[in-house]
């Protein structure tokens, strides 16, 4: 299981990597030409929105409430994946048996294209 302190770590390093990749942006833009205070006014704020963002997370993992929450999340989360690729794995077996039928096959058939029969 991973520590909250992992958690936070982990977090901690995609707001840097979000930083570094705002300033390479920035830098980018600064390039370009005008209007340059803009853009950089911008980055700025982002920066500091993505910052506080990060800084809130950071704390909220070590809120237990928080973790509970996500837990049950990721579970509801995987639960509904799971049904929905489930569900989609029937409907394309059911489309494929339905072309098979159209073309005269039967479920487990083996065409005498694919068995080398002519």
């Amino acid at each position: 299981m991973t520590s909250p302190t992992d958690t936070k770590m982990a977090w901690e390093r995609v707001a840097d990597r979000l930083e570094a990749l705002g300033l390479k942006l920035k830098l980018h833009f600064e390039q370009a030409g005008p209007p340059a205070g803009e853009i950089s006014e911008a980055f700025d704020r982002l920066g500091t929105a993505i910052e506080s963002t990060f800084s809130a997370i950071g704390a909220a993992v070590e809120d237990p409430a928080v973790r509970d929450d996500a837990n049950k999340l990721a579970v509801a989360l995987g639960d509904a994946l799971a049904d929905t690729i489930s569900r989609a794995g029937q409907e394309l077996s059911a489309a494929a048996d339905g072309l098979r039928c159209q073309h005269g096959e039967v479920r487990g058939d083996v065409s005498k294209e694919s068995s080398g029969e002519t």
